[in-house]
């Protein structure tokens, strides 16, 4: 079974997530690329608005993959409208996936991601899982930079999480043995 590994990072901390789940899994990766540039405020429209951003287009054929690991943050509870844009487009190709994030908003948000998942692709996941950079910054940060998204993690903080990691890479690779 051949797996593509799709992210979308503004902050590249979900890159370096992306990076990590890679080198665990042994996939290929495609990066979403915006059309236009990204900032706070153009992010702010979209999601007020509920507009999806148009992304470069991509040179990979989805058919030659039988499952899809997304990565991307989540932004005011919802999943980044880059990676909407892509499974918007590649729905029909997607037939088994999963999802992860590195987000610095509220935990526990799992559910909510999945409703909307499932809402685009009509079908759930394999896995969901959300991890949150409050969970892993160091002591010294002051507590109220812990939650924003503008707080960029590097490798020593991605070590961190890597039992989180391993355990999202082995439930992938059960679920290919499973079916």
């Amino acid at each position: 079974m051949k797996t593509l590994l799709v992210y979308y990072s503004f902050t590249q901390n979900n890159a370096l997530l992306a990076k990590a789940i890679q080198t665990r899994l042994g996939c290929d990766m495609l990066q979403i690329e915006t059309v236009r540039k990204r900032s706070t405020f153009s992010i702010f429209l979209d999601m007020l608005f509920g507009r999806r951003p148009s992304i470069r287009k991509h040179n990979l054929s989805m058919e030659n993959y039988d499952q899809f690991v997304f990565v991307a943050p989540i932004w005011l509870g919802k999943i980044a409208g880059p990676l909407k844009t892509f499974l918007h487009e590649e729905r029909d190709k997607i037939k088994r996936y999963a999802f992860i994030t590195l987000c610095g908003g509220l935990a526990g948000q799992k559910e909510k991601i999945e409703a909307e998942l499932v809402s685009i692709l009509g079908m759930h996941p394999l896995k969901v899982s959300d991890l949150w950079i409050s969970e892993i910054v160091d002591q010294n940060v002051p507590k109220d930079a812990k939650n924003i998204s503008a707080y960029r993690v590097g490798g020593e903080e991605i070590e961190k999480l890597s039992t989180k990691i391993d355990e999202f890479c082995f439930s992938i690779r059960e679920e290919k043995i499973m079916i």
